[in-house]
């Protein structure tokens, strides 16, 4: 009975529907591009270059197809519901938020050790932008012109860069976000 019991707690601690059990998916949103664009699954702030578990974080972040179309949410998409109001884009099963290399347009948009820097602090607006605090007229911005498609899933998943970027009514297919929970 002991072991069983020690089996049922270890599974439980590895994984509730995609993401660690001590973030339940009632505690975790993806953040989503409002605009499909091309991409009827939609696009997500994503870890570049892997994904789930084996996500890279010194690739930085991506737009990319969002997984929720498999009923659970992928770790390296999951951010913590409850730091966002904070301002903390932060991604609890790698333990890093988002960063920017700089609060300045064309600034990339990376992962590091959560510190509450200035360039790690942003701010979801009631009109979708997502915007550095430190300069809220630079949006987290979806590339227009660059993707890729992805080499692995059926249906092929697709990425886009992203940057801080002046916020622009101009540019809003590429600039507005909201929180999705399942």
């Amino acid at each position: 009975m002991r072991n069983i019991l020690n089996s049922i707690a270890i599974t439980t601690c590895v994984f509730i529907g995609g993401v660690p059990a001590a973030h339940s998916a009632d505690d975790v949103v993806e953040i989503r591009l409002v605009n499909n664009i091309d991409e009827e699954r939609g696009y997500c702030l994503d870890i570049a270059g892997g994904k789930g578990e084996d996500a890279p974080l010194d690739r930085g972040m991506q737009a990319h197809t969002c997984y929720d179309y498999t009923g659970a949410f992928l770790v390296d998409q999951s951010f913590d519901t409850a730091l966002l109001e904070e301002g903390q884009f932060k991604i609890p099963y790698f333990d890093v938020c988002m960063t920017v290399s700089g609060i300045e347009a064309g600034a990339s948009v990376a992962l590091a050790t959560c510190e509450n820097l200035p360039t790690q602090q942003f701010s979801l607006k009631e009109n979708g932008h997502l915007v550095a605090k430190e300069n809220p007229e630079l949006c987290i911005t979806t590339s227009a012109t660059e993707k890729k498609e992805g080499r692995g899933a059926t249906p092929v998943h697709v990425m886009r860069p992203i940057t801080l970027q002046p916020c622009s009514e101009d540019d809003a297919a590429y600039q507005v976000w909201t929180t999705f929970s399942l």
